[in-house]
């Protein structure tokens, strides 16, 4: 395992594609630490997410991927793209769309999904999902929100309290339409790219059997599990950090 402290020569680009509820914010940490590393890092919100006020009820999940294929045409050369929860499946319809551009894929706690399978067909079948449990859905907004009450059991179980608080305050009820639709892939095209997973042992939101069942029917090149929550970013940032930098060099 490399260590945060050596700079890598000639580094990759990494493009960090945030969850559901969350924003570019999140990748903060994980930006500062690839950058001292060497590494050139582009992270974005989401329409409707973050700082973007795109009106939730209008976006879908192409409308996603648009957002990060804008960001890979105007990167010279192929990107790492990494996806965190709901991520997942934004960067493998950005594969399909731009397979040429995307060196690998790594998905962090994200789901990892085949053709003609949609985010909640999964999610609402992962029984002990914390996150299940505390979903409200306001579908005449075309939202789907999660409890507030409950998103430090739900996202930052081991994360210092000041990073719940801010957290808490920066989660915007997530738009409906992109969690509903299946995903449109093909083996030339998202087949064709390399593809990795970090699981994360504790998880709440997306269980660690669901994580291991999705990498078993899509099998990747590497699995890296870490002993945290859903939020590795926050709760062992070094550690992210550094199977990130690994799995770059792979």
């Amino acid at each position: 395992m490399t260590r945060s402290n050596e700079r890598d020569e000639g580094g990759k680009h990494f493009v960090l594609v945030h969850g559901a509820w969350h924003g570019a914010w999140c990748w903060a940490t994980t930006a500062r630490l690839l950058v001292a590393r060497g590494h050139r890092v582009t992270t974005l919100d989401l329409p409707s997410h973050g700082a973007d006020e795109t009106s939730p009820a209008s976006v879908t999940l192409a409308d996603y991927a648009a957002r990060v294929i804008a960001a890979l045409d105007a990167i010279d050369g192929s990107v790492v793209l990494v996806g965190h929860s709901m991520g997942g499946i934004v960067i493998s319809t950005v594969a399909e769309a731009r397979p040429t551009k995307v060196e690998k894929l790594v998905y962090v706690a994200a789901f990892l999904l085949p053709n003609g399978t949609s985010m909640l067909d999964v999610a609402l079948h992962d029984a002990d999902s914390m996150a299940t449990l505390n979903l409200v859905v306001r579908p005449d907004e075309g939202v789907v929100d999660i409890n507030r009450d409950a998103v430090a059991e739900v996202f930052y179980a081991d994360c210092q309290r000041e990073v719940v608080d801010r957290a808490r305050t920066l989660l915007k009820p997530n738009p409906l339409a992109p969690l509903a639709t299946p995903l449109v892939l093909s083996g030339a095209s998202y087949g064709s790219v390399r593809r990795f997973y970090v699981s994360c042992a504790k998880d709440r939101a997306i269980t660690l059997a669901t994580q291991r069942l999705m990498v078993t029917e899509m099998p990747c090149e590497a699995v890296h599990e870490l002993y945290t929550d859903h939020s590795p970013f926050f709760s062992q940032p070094d550690r992210l950090h550094d199977v990130l930098v690994e799995l770059a060099r792979a």
